[in-house]
């Protein structure tokens, strides 16, 4: 006879997997050709790939502090299907597929297949298409900068075969892991140091208790150390075959050395994102939230304990569970301040972890549940470190927050449940509806905050498949005055004219396809410190000068600046050079010196017309 349970397995082995299917669909709808933003960020994802795709080199020819594996691979989708938004729209749309893919099977093996389904659903709703702000690029699908989607990526995709490795075993797969490794160490610094815990984790206690990885261990950890040697090994050769030694090592090593060069830790930027700015605020409405969880969850189990022996039909209980929870989670809870809280709960969250590894004596139970959870919870933890005062969804938690809140949502929905009902405390539904209650009306909150801002982005900008959607009027004029300005930068530079942006807004670049003579694709107070300072930019911009500049108002708030030119710290001397070099063609808007944004065209002088002074 076919029992109940195994018709409810059948029915989530293909609801589940489609209704994720049916939410990317819709998501991908909503979203068409609005997302980032590409004025900050990526537009100088754009411009790399295309020029790269054109014969140039990353360090020799275009300043990098990141490593170089992600701009190649967007250079390759550029030869192979066409330089254009579109191209890398969808070949990242397919990237966050398969790692909603990734993500339902690492947890589905790990948990069930409702603990999948969460974590698939999380990824989507709240971070791979959403927009909570208007400054910078914060989606899967046009990120500011694409080492931290294929990093996390990357490092996901090695932590599901570890867990492969655990239940299965087989030589290829420490082979394939240490290829992981090695690829997600040229992205950036936080998914590397991330992954390598994890890892440690996970061979520690597979070392300890799992007799069959014990007995080959040494040569798996040699085929994983040859196999995270060949990606960088691969690009170190092929950098140093176009451009010096030193400078092919250096860009290799990019991500590592400038958080020296750049005094990242000492910086305003740095501290504001990581919460030290107001680390006071930020504590208090982490312990807050630290302390409202445990009521929460106190409160349910309390009172599974005391109706448990009492109460037959739960299905009601868990249906007006799931309402009051959401009702109030919806209305309540202060969800921009709510996730401080989470480098706490992943902090909690690993030692029962880790204690239910350490105490568990079924070994199958082991390599496929608590081992790879163990390694998981590491993972999300050091993940959280650059934002570990300031958690949140947007900016750069939009994948530095992502693991440690599928580790909290399916610990609520799947793991919790499951422990009530084994201490015989319950059955576990309460905390379970009512976890599912916060969490939809975390994701209402996410899809409202996201289809706001994409209501807001009503100018088109570029045309065919460069096609894209931007913020314009009420909210903004900077979509209208750009689109103004391209067209008519368009008729007046003519063909083969180089084009410089100063400070910020490559984009321009791109969508004229006009080249920048210059190695630098954005003139920052991060990217100065490590070349030297604005007086090597401008020995450059003399060696190498642009026939026309496009000088773009720009804010540099977050680090601590006044606009560009504005400041006596930053700005000045490059601006000097300009207004002695260069004369106004036309302004778009407000001048660009001042605080509302405003686009200056200027052209190079002729030799005999360099006293004369046209700055805007």
């Amino acid at each position: 006879m076919t029992t109940n349970v195994a018709i409810s397995d059948r029915a989530t082995r293909w609801v589940y997997p489609l209704l994720l299917a049916l939410v990317f669909a819709v998501l991908v709808w909503g979203s068409w050709r609005r997302w980032g933003n590409p004025f900050v960020d990526y537009g100088i994802e754009l411009y790399v790939a295309w020029q790269l795709s054109e014969g140039k080199h990353l360090y020799r020819d275009i300043v990098w502090l990141g490593g170089p594996l992600s701009q190649y691979t967007n250079a390759l989708w550029f030869r192979l299907f066409g330089a254009s938004y579109l191209t890398l729209s969808l070949v990242n749309m397919a990237l966050v597929a398969g790692l909603t893919a990734l993500l339902y099977r690492f947890f589905t093996r790990a948990i069930d297949r409702t603990a999948g389904f969460i974590a698939g659903l999380s990824l989507l709703v709240v971070f791979a298409f959403q927009a909570y702000e208007t400054d910078g690029s914060w989606d899967y699908v046009a990120p500011y900068r694409h080492e931290a989607v294929h990093g996390l990526g990357l490092a996901i995709l090695g932590l599901s075969v570890f867990a492969d490795y655990l239940r299965e075993g087989g030589k290829w797969r420490p082979f394939v892991l240490g290829l992981c490794f090695g690829t997600v160490c040229l992205t950036k610094i936080e998914p590397s140091v991330a992954m390598a815990g994890a890892l440690v984790s996970g061979y520690w206690l597979g070392l300890k208790f799992l007799p069959l990885r014990r007995q080959s261990w040494r040569l798996d950890v040699g085929w994983f150390i040859v196999g995270s040697m060949v990606v960088p090994l691969g690009f170190g050769l092929y950098l140093a075959a176009h451009m010096p030694l030193k400078l092919a090592l250096t860009g290799l090593l990019g991500n590592w050395l400038n958080v020296v060069r750049t005094s990242a830790f000492g910086q305003f930027f740095y501290r504001r994102v990581m919460g030290l700015d107001r680390w006071q605020e930020h504590l208090a409405h982490a312990a807050g939230g630290l302390g409202g969880f445990v009521v929460a969850v106190s409160t349910f189990i309390g009172l599974e304990r005391i109706l448990h022996k009492v109460i037959r039909r739960w299905v009601v209980w868990a249906g007006v569970t799931f309402g009051v929870t959401w009702l109030l989670a919806y209305k309540v809870l202060p969800w921009n301040s709510a996730l401080y809280s989470l480098p706490f709960l992943a902090g909690l969250a690993l030692p029962g972890v880790v204690w239910m590894a350490l105490g568990c004596t079924d070994r199958a139970l082991l390599a496929q549940r608590w081992i790879p959870l163990t390694m998981w919870s590491v993972f999300a933890l050091l993940l959280l470190g650059k934002i570990a005062l300031n958690a949140h969804v947007g900016n750069y938690g939009f994948t530095l927050a992502l693991p440690a809140t599928v580790l909290l949502a399916v610990s609520t929905v799947s793991l919790l449940p499951e422990f009530i009902k084994a201490k015989d405390w319950g059955a576990g539904e309460l905390i379970r509806w009512g976890s599912a209650g916060v969490l939809a009306a975390f994701f209402l909150t996410a899809q409202e905050s996201s289809s706001r801002f994409y209501s807001m982005k009503n100018i088109t900008l570029g045309t065919g498949a460069d096609r894209m959607h931007v913020f314009g009027l009420p909210f903004s004029e900077s979509g209208t005055i750009t689109a103004a300005a391209l067209e008519d930068i368009a008729q007046t530079m003519p063909p083969g004219a180089t084009l410089v942006v100063i400070p910020d807004g490559i984009i321009l670049n791109y969508l004229l396809r006009r080249e920048n003579p210059t190695p630098y694709t954005v003139f920052d107070p991060v990217l100065m410190a490590v070349y030297g300072g604005e007086e090597r930019v401008v020995e450059t911009l003399t060696a190498h000068p642009p026939d026309y500049i496009a000088w773009v108002q720009r804010n540099f708030q977050e680090y601590g600046l006044a606009p560009f030119g504005q400041d006596p710290r930053f700005g000045r001397t490059i601006l000097a050079w300009v207004d002695k070099h260069y004369e106004v063609v036309q302004v778009y808007g407000a001048p660009p010196i001042g605080e509302a944004f405003g686009i200056g065209l200027l052209r190079r002088k002729a030799a005999s017309g360099e006293a004369v002074s046209h700055a805007p």
